[in-house]
């Protein structure tokens, strides 16, 4: 039931949307403060807390500065500022291994799990990249709606294989009626050739991240106790919208720059 709660954070993020680029700011933040909870909970590696404030505190700066500079179609220079973010960010997590004073024990896992948590939460804000022109939006829609329909299909017992495939091509068909029936994106550029492969990709992304967050629930033991449902459920609610991100940005841009007619 996890994975139900990604399609949950995915039509928050939608329902966000509606209401302009800083309210979908907001919900992108709230989105990287869930991801970091849930990692933070989730291992018992040193300095976990002090990397988790750094890679979160990045984030946020990422999603403001893109939704400060949103242009008004897709464009990557517009994601400068996550590159950005993310160097101050790496400094910063450099820093807080130095300033240890508990020997640097595992050194190693604590500063790849300080670099996870940063690229992760500043991927999230790629969200706010796809423009505030009519193509953007229908990206958008079309990308959160395909990632919380495998998501939701990838729920279902059984192999998560099986479930991958049927959610990509659930969240390709979403794309399709989405681009024949839904006004805001039958009246964009987008062609549903397009819609199709944006939700399909969206789709396989976010049941990739249910993957990761079940091979982090089944791998990671924490003091000899099972993972808790809840931080199991934070993983699972999070890593699926925010894997999506970069995923739908890449197949828009495909569809600006006429790779995919």
């Amino acid at each position: 039931m996890a994975a139900l709660l990604a399609s949950a954070v995915a039509g928050v993020l939608v329902a966000a949307s509606l209401g302009g680029q800083w309210v979908l700011a907001a919900a992108v933040v709230g989105l990287q403060a869930l991801l970091i909870l849930g990692f933070v909970r989730a291992t018992d590696v040193p300095a976990a807390r002090a990397s988790g404030a750094v890679a979160l505190v990045a984030g946020a700066l990422a999603s403001g500065l893109v939704a400060a500079e949103a242009a008004a179609s897709l464009d990557p220079q517009t994601l400068r500022p996550v590159l950005v973010a993310s160097g101050g960010g790496f400094v910063a997590l450099v820093i807080v291994q130095l300033a240890r004073r508990d020997g640097r024990a595992r050194l190693t896992a604590s500063l790849s799990l300080g670099v996870t948590m940063l690229v992760l939460a500043s991927s999230a804000s790629i969200w706010l990249g796809l423009g505030t022109d009519d193509l953007g939006e229908a990206v958008l829609l079309v990308a959160l709606a395909g990632a919380a329909t495998a998501a939701a299909i990838a729920a279902f017992p059984g192999p998560l294989l099986l479930w991958a495939v049927g959610g990509g091509i659930a969240a390709a068909s979403v794309g399709l009626i989405m681009d024949a029936y839904t006004p805001p994106i039958a009246d964009s550029s987008l062609s549903a050739a397009a819609a199709a492969l944006v939700a399909g990709m969206s789709g396989l992304a976010a049941v990739a991240g249910l993957w990761v967050a079940r091979l982090i629930r089944d791998d990671r033991v924490v003091e000899d106790a099972p993972m808790p449902s809840g931080v199991h459920a934070m993983l699972a609610a999070s890593l699926p919208v925010v894997l999506a991100a970069p995923v739908a940005f890449t197949a828009a841009w495909a569809v600006v720059e006429g790779i995919v007619a």
